[in-house]
């Protein structure tokens, strides 16, 4: 089924419907056992991840759009991973075990982006590393036919992917607030918060995505493989 994104938001980005979210307590389960294998390392990583979203508040950036395939994960699945869900689960980088619930709980708003058409892969993986309150507000553009950017902005890249998540996350606000108790944090308006070009960052391993993405005037920021970590202070640097 696609959907076509038709909205009045005063944005560049289009309406998608939200996703449904299962499998609530196998993410509990995984996010107990990373608690009791926490490491100096661990802490030092934490703490990183604190200042790099720290930074991203103080410039004003709402919305990180992460690709999946060697960013998210430490290998490239060609969109063709035929192995158990927690055999991918595995190759998650403990980069961003830390630094999307930290982003999460500071009001940043945040998607995959992807080319690989196994969505539900991804959306599987989500669910297992990480709390439900956390995974079940990341939607997921890939490749599987299952969404239509139809907005004037740029389609090639990421970019088509980065608008219709986001206008998504625009879109659930009022769903968010309700079941978070309206302790969301809004725009002066009160209408909520408003994703924008200057407000995102793209984070990616592919450098035609990043290059792209600077074109059409969002931020993005290269995750070397070979030096995931660097991201970080990549990020420190950000203007």
């Amino acid at each position: 089924m696609r959907h076509n994104s038709h909205h009045t938001h005063p944005s560049f980005f289009d309406f998608v419907d939200p996703f449904k979210i299962v499998r609530k307590g196998i993410s509990n389960i995984m996010s107990d056992a990373i608690m009791m294998t926490t490491t100096p390392q661990d802490e030092r990583l934490e703490r990183k991840c604190t200042d790099a979203v720290g930074k991203l508040v103080d410039l004003k950036i709402n919305f990180l759009a992460i690709d999946f395939d060697q960013t998210m994960i430490d290998i490239h699945t060609g969109g063709r991973w035929k192995e158990s869900v927690s055999s991918l689960t595995a190759h998650l980088r403990p980069l961003f075990l830390h630094l999307i619930p930290i982003a999460s709980s500071s009001n940043i708003r945040i998607a995959i982006v992807t080319f690989s058409p196994q969505t539900k892969h991804i959306r599987e993986v989500l669910e297992y590393a990480f709390p439900p309150d956390v995974a079940e507000r990341i939607p997921i553009r890939g490749n599987d036919g299952s969404w239509t950017y139809v907005g004037n902005g740029m389609k090639m890249g990421k970019q088509e992917h980065m608008a219709s998540a986001a206008e998504e996350l625009m879109a659930k606000q009022p769903l968010m607030m309700m079941m978070s108790g309206g302790g969301g944090k809004e725009d002066d308006d009160g209408g909520g918060t408003i994703i924008s070009k200057s407000t995102t960052l793209l984070i990616d391993d592919d450098p035609t995505n990043i290059k792209k993405s600077l074109k059409d005037g969002t931020r993005a920021v290269w995750l070397n493989p070979r030096d995931p970590l660097r991201l970080l202070d990549d990020i420190m640097r950000l203007k």
